[in-house]
């Protein structure tokens, strides 16, 4: 037979189990959130595109330039970072070939 004890922990779980089952069901994400983010991505893009067309045409060279600068810069810092990254592997092989060359001589 099962003590009280052991009954009060049985509701104490189904409790828990219920709670866990409430919270996951109201946290549903619902559509309205994914349409006013999606909207006020649409206004500030259409903000941006209004404020570009408002530009003198001499403006418009400069963000364009401006943005291929950036562009460029962006791209120049993500390649550093690969070439950095590929060296630190090359230089981390040589020194795990080296380090077997060397146990492995002193071994014999």
């Amino acid at each position: 037979m099962s003590s009280p004890g052991d009954r009060d922990w049985q509701r104490e779980l189904e409790k828990l189990e219920a709670e866990v089952n409430r919270d996951t069901t109201s946290q549903v994400p619902n559509e309205s959130t994914e349409i006013s983010v999606s909207d006020t991505y649409k206004n500030w893009l259409n903000s941006a595109k209004n404020w570009f067309d408002r530009l003198p045409q001499v403006g418009k060279i400069a963000v364009a330039v401006g943005a291929v600068w950036l562009s460029f810069s962006l791209l120049n810092t993500f390649l550093h970072i690969v070439s950095s990254l590929i060296s630190i592997a090359f230089i981390g092989l040589l020194l795990y070939v080296g380090y077997k060359f060397v146990s492995n001589s002193a071994s014999e």
